[in-house]
């Protein structure tokens, strides 16, 4: 797969995924809250966030995976 096929899926998988799930990701790993900031944030607690994370990250691999 070409570099820009892989920018191209994991944009595809980043657009599926819930809107929530977007923006703890985004509160985590863009603007840097640890996990009990970004759950404070959000309504959910440290361990809701861990899950969307994982979630996220599996998201953005399989798209890695998927076929063209």
């Amino acid at each position: 797969m070409t570099r820009d096929r892989h920018v191209q899926a994991r944009w595809r998988a980043w657009n599926a995924l819930p809107n929530r799930d977007r923006a703890i990701f985004a509160s985590v790993r863009i603007e840097g809250l640890d996990y009990d900031e970004a759950a404070r944030r959000h309504g959910c607690t440290a361990q809701d966030v861990e899950r969307v994370i994982v979630r996220v990250l599996v998201a953005l691999v399989d798209a890695d995976d998927a076929p063209p």
